[in-house]
């Protein structure tokens, strides 16, 4: 079943954002963030490749389970180069969780990415892109940045087509943050193909507008 995905323009009022700030775009920042959710997974080797032959690198959100199960896709693409966020351990809505749950549920996720990339995670989105209370405060407590996103392709719904990615997408501008997905796992059965499609389509559409791909932790160092 297709994740239900909220955009964060809507998923908080203004005067929630203020209080409660998250990472949608980077202002200042010269390039634009590719991210990736829901891997590592079989079909994550078909986006390294696509960037590869770009020479661009982006930031994979991956969950522990999906580590567990897919360690040598992380270990390529660490070795590519590419940025690893925590995108929990499972893919459980933090607003069913208790507090109690949520922070187990990220310890867990803690442990497994780093023992398995062998370095600390610095930033963080959650699943379906909404936090609970609990998870806010807790994300805080690791230490990790909250990252969500000012695009994205609606790409793991049964309905995309790399079309509609590359329609909501449209021409990313400098500092943004744009979400699509290499696996999926919580997603429409082969969605990733579509999204597969449209990624060479969105690096070149910033890349001629003079805007480099990098990583959100790229982007945020230099700003």
């Amino acid at each position: 079943m297709a994740a239900a995905h909220v955009s964060p323009t809507v998923a908080l009022t203004a005067p929630g954002r203020r209080l409660f700030p998250v990472v949608t775009r980077v202002a200042g920042a010269k390039g634009v963030a590719l991210t990736f959710d829901d891997g590592p997974d079989r079909s994550t080797s078909v986006f390294l490749e696509t960037l590869s032959d770009a020479k661009v690198t982006a930031t994979f959100f991956v969950t522990g389970e999906q580590v567990a199960r897919h360690r040598t896709v992380l270990d390529e693409t660490i070795a590519a180069g590419h940025e690893i966020g925590v995108h929990g351990y499972t893919h459980r809505h933090h607003l069913l969780m208790t507090p109690g749950q949520v922070a187990d549920e990220l310890e867990r996720a803690r442990a497994t990415v780093e023992d398995a990339t062998g370095q600390s995670v610095t930033l963080f989105r959650p699943p379906h892109g909404i936090f609970s209370l609990a998870s806010w405060f807790a994300v805080g407590r690791c230490g990790w940045r909250r990252v969500l996103w000012s695009r994205w392709g609606k790409d793991w719904s049964a309905n995309a087509t790399r079309e509609s990615i590359l329609e909501r997408v449209g021409y990313p501008m400098a500092g943004d943050i744009v979400l699509l997905h290499d696996s999926d796992r919580y997603a429409s059965l082969g969605s990733w193909r579509n999204t597969a499609a449209a990624v060479p389509e969105i690096i070149a559409r910033a890349q001629e507008q003079g805007l480099p791909l990098a990583t959100v932790g790229s982007l945020l160092s230099h700003t």
